[in-house]
C-alpha cells in the first residue's frame, strides 16, 4: 500500500496496521522525523539494525522476532540503509512476524528497484517516498513549529530557509536553537544569529 508522506506526517498511526513499512528517498530529515515519531510508542522495545548486519548474520532478524520479552508486548525493529539485498530475507520472515513491526529506511530507490516494486504491489506492507522538501513545505514546518511565537516575520522565515538550504535536519536544528534562545516566545530579530 502506497502512502503519501504528507498524510503520514499528519497521522503516523495509520501505518501501525502494517507488519512491515518502507520509507525511502532523499529526504533524510523527514525519515528521521518519522523514526522519532514511531519511537514515542510506550511499552515497546526498539531495536536498530543495519542491512549489512542482517546480511552478515541472516539469523539475527528471525532470532529477534522469535525472542519475546516478558515486559514488552511489542517490538519495533528499524532496519537502516536498506536496498534490494534485504528483500530475500524479508520474504522469509514475513510469516514469523506477529506483534513486531519492522520499519525499513532506505535512500533513493529507483523505479526498477525490486524492493520498492515489491512494497508498492503489496497489499499487506506499506511504503512511502520521502522526497526532497520545497520552499512551501519548509515554510509550513517553520510556521507550525514556531506557532505561538511573536515576532516571527517573513524576513526571519526567509533567513532560516536561506541559511539551511531546504535541508529539514538543518531547519529542525535552527528551530530548536530559536526555541531555546527565545523561551519567552518573543523573537527578537536583532538577536537572530543565523
Amino acid at each position: 500500500m502506497i502512502f503519501k508522506s504528507y498524510i503520514l506526517e499528519q497521522n503516523i498511526q495509520t501505518i501501525h496496521k502494517y507488519k512491515i513499512f518502507l520509507f525511502y528517498g532523499e529526504n533524510q530529515g523527514l525519515q528521521k522525523e518519522f523514526k522519532e515519531n514511531l519511537k514515542i510508542i510506550k511499552d515497546v522495545e526498539i531495536l536498530n539494525l543495519f542491512q549489512d548486519e542482517i546480511i552478515k548474520n541472516k539469523d539475527i532478524l528471525i532470532n529477534e522476532i522469535k525472542n519475546k520479552f516478558l515486559f514488552n508486548k511489542k517490538k519495533l525493529i528499524f532496519i537502516n540503509e536498506a536496498n534490494d539485498k534485504i528483500l530475500e530475507i524479508l520474504e522469509k520472515i514475513t510469516e514469523s512476524i506477529q506483534e513486531e513491526k519492522i520499519f525499513i529506511f532506505s535512500s533513493i530507490l529507483e523505479k526498477k528497484s525490486k524492493l520498492r516494486s515489491y512494497f508498492e504491489k503489496s497489499k499487506i506492507f506499506g511504503i512511502t517516498a520521502c522526497y526532497k522538501d520545497n520552499e512551501i513545505t519548509i515554510k509550513k514546518i517553520i510556521l507550525n513549529k514556531l506557532n505561538g511565537y511573536q515576532g516571527l516575520t517573513p524576513q526571519i522565515i526567509n533567513l532560516i530557509i536561506q541559511n539551511t538550504g531546504l535541508d529539514r535536519n538543518k531547519i529542525n536544528n535552527e528551530i530548536e536553537k530559536i526555541k531555546s534562545c527565545f523561551q519567552n516566545k518573543i523573537i527578537d530579530e536583532n538577536k537572530i544569529g543565523l
